[in-house]
């Protein structure tokens, strides 16, 4: 924030260079001007001191004064105001109070000089004059000078009272400061000496446009480079330097952010073509032990006859997990291939008995529909489906339901369970590393491989339905 603030100061600074002329010399000028003009009036400051003290004009003289005067003090004046009977506070700061609650009670008559001496204001907020009134109306003229502004009748408007009870707050503060500068309703008032000049806003509107300048009443949360009393000055900017500032700013900006995201785009597809990269040679080197341990297994089957009965098992096992490691590895070798296209295709010549072979581990009741030959990546296919029935089971809701169904070249396989699960569900789901109930990594691996077979994958229910759904002509993918 600072630096856009140094900008705009810059601009600004630059601006009144250009034109020759600095924002305090334009003041100047603007001020010398006002004060040839004729004001539409004019007060005398110090008389305007001693006919209006500054607690009869503060609008805060018009609530209770509590902060100025002992409370249990307070409270027991107001009982005796009350009764008209003490004891009455001893404190020397309620002094004032206690004489014209006394007063009051005895009907007793108070010099007007009373009324400076006491300060003007009651405790309880307001003058002690308009106090005193209602007790003795007799005095109204006499007392009239000791009323708080808004205490008395609303004046004309062209009037000093007048334009007095039509300040706000704020306003009356910075003329009792003395400030040099004010607005108030429109009227612009100037400080010459001990006079205050008051000129009304078509004087003071056409002066500021002779000298490239405008105000508007100061608010803390804006930027202001002068000013007096209530208003922030500042300088018509004709050399639009300002607004070509703003606009290289926003360019810039926008340059950075996209210069940041291309930054960011070129960083995470270096550390996936790296991963890819590390993929690969584990893959590759994985081969070796792999056919090592694959020449292993079948020497042991050249030798068969010869174990002995208790290692069948093992034996049975050890030629799953060789056979399977080297699926795996031939498998790998496509998903990783780095130009990323389709993966190669088998035939499969009955997908009736392939998916009721698949669903055999599982208690599945299956919808087939007419028996075909179908070519398809069998090994990560075979990854896909058996990574659905297996979470439809063990996290769905049973009767779990696989349908099969063929068209325009496309084969479509549908998973159903029980389950709550709703297409909303489905960006949460395919998240990598972000698991419910143990579904996470196994959904991105099935739907990452059905995109490289062509396909698509999707959720929709309740019920919780998966529809798989790949292309199977022989024509249609290439490996």
């Amino acid at each position: 924030m600072k630096t856009y603030v140094l900008l705009f100061t810059l601009a600004f600074s630059a601006a009144s260079y250009a034109d020759g002329i600095s924002l305090p010399e334009r003041l100047a000028a603007v001020r010398a001007e006002l004060l040839e003009s004729k004001p539409v009036a004019s007060y005398d400051f110090r008389k305007f001191q001693s006919n209006y003290p500054s607690p009869l004009l503060l609008s805060s003289s018009l609530l209770p004064q509590t902060k100025k005067y002992p409370l249990s003090a307070l409270r027991q004046l107001y009982q005796n105001s009350l009764t008209c009977k003490g004891p009455w506070p001893y404190s020397p700061l309620v002094t004032q109070p206690v004489v014209f609650t006394r007063a009051i009670c005895n009907k007793t008559i108070l010099p007007p000089g009373w009324f400076i001496r006491s300060g003007y204001i009651h405790p309880g907020g307001g003058s002690y004059a308009i106090r005193y009134l209602a007790k003795h109306p007799d005095k109204a003229a006499e007392l009239s000078k000791f009323l708080h502004i808004n205490e008395r009748p609303l004046a004309s408007a062209t009037s000093l009272l007048g334009r007095l009870q039509r300040m706000s707050s704020d306003e009356k503060k910075i003329l009792i400061s003395g400030s040099q500068y004010f607005i108030s309703n429109g009227d612009l008032w100037v400080r010459n000496g001990n006079k205050y000049n008051i000129y009304n806003q078509s004087t003071w509107l056409k002066v500021l446009e002779q000298h490239g300048l405008h105000l508007k009443r100061f608010n803390r949360k804006d930027f202001c480079l002068v000013q007096n009393g209530n208003i922030c000055w500042r300088e018509e900017n004709k050399s639009h330097l300002t607004y070509y500032l703003l606009i290289s700013l926003l360019v810039s900006n926008a340059l950075v952010l996209v210069g940041w995201g291309i930054y960011r785009f070129r960083i995470r597809r270096r550390d996936m073509q790296e991963r890819m990269l590390v993929l690969q040679i584990l893959t590759h080197e994985l081969r070796t032990p792999i056919a090592s341990l694959s020449m292993t297994v079948e020497g042991f089957r050249r030798h068969f006859d010869i174990l002995p009965e208790a290692l069948y098992d093992e034996f049975r096992r050890l030629t799953d997990d060789s056979r399977r490691l080297r699926q795996l590895a031939e498998a790998s070798k496509d998903y990783l291939q780095a130009n990323q296209q389709q993966l190669s295709t088998q035939e499969v010549e009955s997908l009736n008995e392939w998916l009721t072979y698949l669903a055999e581990e599982y208690d599945v009741t299956l919808h087939l529909s007419e028996d075909r030959s179908v070519h398809v990546n069998i090994y990560w296919l075979t990854t896909c489906l058996n990574n659905l029935l297996s979470n439809a089971h063990k996290y769905g809701v049973a009767p779990i339901t696989l349908t099969s169904s063929y068209n325009d070249g496309k084969l479509k396989i549908i998973v159903q369970d029980q389950g709550p699960l709703t297409a909303k569900d489905w960006s949460r789901l395919r998240k990598p590393f972000v698991t419910e109930k143990g579904l996470g990594l196994g959904l991105t691996i099935v739907e990452s491989m059905i995109n490289r077979m062509g396909g698509t994958l999707k959720l929709s229910g309740p019920p919780t339905t998966f529809i798989l759904e790949i292309p199977c002509e022989s024509n249609s993918a290439t490996g």
